[in-house]
């Protein structure tokens, strides 16, 4: 669980209600539950009209990805490609069959089997750095979807406001005291459409791309410990190199197997 984006959105949320409840004696001014669903059904509406279904149903997944937690292992990857570079070295690619059976990693997993396959080091290297793009492309798709609500979602709180209004309008004929209360329902709309944007919908797809970045990078240590791992480049050398994807502060994380 990342603990920042659920601290982050309960202190958000705990803030709002506490200025609305200072703002005003009548808190339930600012409940709208036709403005909520103009603006989520239109948000909705209009990006399953902007994207396929089958990526438009990833929005769930995309959400819980934002949830997952703080920082990607990827000093465990460090070390494991480290452990199998030393195992290569010493006994051969041959001891690395009974390796791949402990490992869960598909992507890493694969690139062992292309090296007991006998693959280039060349083929090895473009196999894998297509399959980066194409994970870094797709999942950043995804991502996208948010953003494309982020955008559309102060659209349709105007569109909600302008509906009010026009209702509003028209009441004025029979009883202008219900001028104000009208306004201010119709401008809650407004108010939902940038909530939603701007601390949902936009702070998920940053969480998320940072994320997708972070997977990437944790990707191509798999593949360069892979290299290494054809090469039958010792450890330390493979240890010190691969460090390199890692800040400075994050080294002493990686523990040797």
């Amino acid at each position: 669980m990342n603990v920042a984006t659920v601290l982050g959105f309960l202190s958000g949320l705990t803030v709002l209600c506490w200025a609305v409840w200072l703002s005003t004696e009548n808190v339930l001014v600012y409940l709208n539950l036709p403005g909520v669903a103009i603006v989520l059904g239109g948000v909705i509406a209009s990006t399953l009209i902007c994207y396929p279904m089958r990526e438009a149903a990833r929005i769930l997944g995309v959400f819980l990805t934002a949830l997952g937690a703080e920082e990607v292992p990827t000093h465990n990857y460090i070390a494991e490609c480290v452990h199998l570079a030393d195992t290569a070295a010493r006994k051969g690619h041959a001891a690395l069959e009974g390796e791949m059976r402990r490992i869960d990693n598909e992507f890493l997993k694969n690139g062992l089997q292309m090296v007991l396959d006998g693959y280039s080091p060349a083929e090895i290297r473009e196999i894998l750095d297509n399959r980066i793009q194409q994970y870094f492309d797709r999942e950043m798709n995804a991502a996208g979807i948010y953003r494309t609500m982020a955008r559309l979602s102060p659209a349709f709180g105007i569109i909600g406001t302008l509906i009010g209004l026009i209702a509003m309008m028209q009441a004025m004929s029979t009883d202008i005291s219900q001028l104000g209360p009208g306004m201010a329902v119709a401008l809650t709309t407004t108010l939902y459409g940038a909530l939603f944007a701007n601390m949902l919908f936009l702070p998920i797809a940053i969480k998320v791309e940072g994320r997708i970045g972070q997977i990437a990078i944790m990707m191509q240590v798999m593949r360069d410990g892979i290299l290494f791992i054809k090469e039958k480049t010792p450890s330390a050398i493979v240890l010190d190199k691969l460090k390199g994807y890692l800040p400075p502060r994050r080294w002493a994380s990686i523990h040797k197997r």
